[in-house]
């Protein structure tokens, strides 16, 4: 079974490095970024790769997958107990880009793989998560508050 669309790979958007400018200023959220950035690199070396499986490549989705999921929650909290005015933008962000991949898993599963469109959504979701969703919000992030006192 083959994808719809065959699109080339997208070698435009380069998954970056992670820096120091990349951190939101919370120590367990930035090791999750530098996780899930190291495990979009190594399924875009996958989708590189024609020995490639789709066994390996459902593998590498499903790592992101979970990961992905546990990050948004904890993310989600932290800004909901900071009071980040745009939680709901945010967790639409998330919520679209879960839908996304579980799309792309299904597939993957039915034998259809989109090289394209998996190196596409990766590439453009890491280039771009951190950067435009995470550190314009980064002072609601970096830590959770104590809980108050009953007065």
């Amino acid at each position: 079974m083959q994808p719809k669309h065959t699109l080339p790979l997208n070698h435009g958007t380069p998954i970056p490095q992670w820096s120091p400018r990349l951190s939101v200023g919370n120590a367990k959220l930035d090791e999750q970024h530098i996780t899930l950035l190291e495990l979009g690199r190594d399924l875009m070396r996958l989708l590189e790769t024609k020995a490639s499986t789709d066994i390996q490549i459902h593998g590498a989705l499903e790592d992101i997958d979970r990961l992905s999921r546990l990050h948004d929650a904890l993310e989600e909290s932290i800004l909901e107990a900071n009071g980040c005015p745009t939680l709901s933008g945010h967790k639409a962000v998330h919520l679209t880009a879960r839908n996304q991949l579980a799309n792309l898993l299904a597939d993957v599963s039915h034998g259809v793989v989109d090289k394209a469109a998996l190196s596409g959504l990766v590439a453009d979701w890491m280039a771009h998560h951190i950067s435009e969703n995470d550190l314009p919000v980064k002072d609601y992030l970096k830590s959770v508050p104590r809980a108050r006192a009953a007065g």
